[in-house]
């Protein structure tokens, strides 16, 4: 989306907009996760959404994790 944000702020966001407390956070050496799991929240890849945009002129309906989640809790 056009709003890099570590997970721990879109899990905080969610659990705002639901009016709820997030969860506690877990050191990840301490988190009991699948290997796939694992493998996924241990690697830091950032993206970028301009060349999409730019070149083939998408236009997301969602632009940041904020609209999305916004959007999933109305029921899209």
């Amino acid at each position: 989306d056009d709003e890099a944000a570590p997970p721990q702020d879109v899990i905080a966001h969610a659990a705002e907009l639901l009016g709820r407390l997030p969860p506690p956070e877990v050191p990840f050496d301490q988190a009991e996760l699948s290997p796939m799991a694992a493998s996924f929240y241990g690697d830091n890849k950032r993206v970028r959404n301009d060349r999409i945009k730019d070149e083939l002129g998408v236009r997301l309906k969602y632009p940041d994790y904020r609209a999305g989640l916004a959007a999933l809790l109305r029921g899209f």
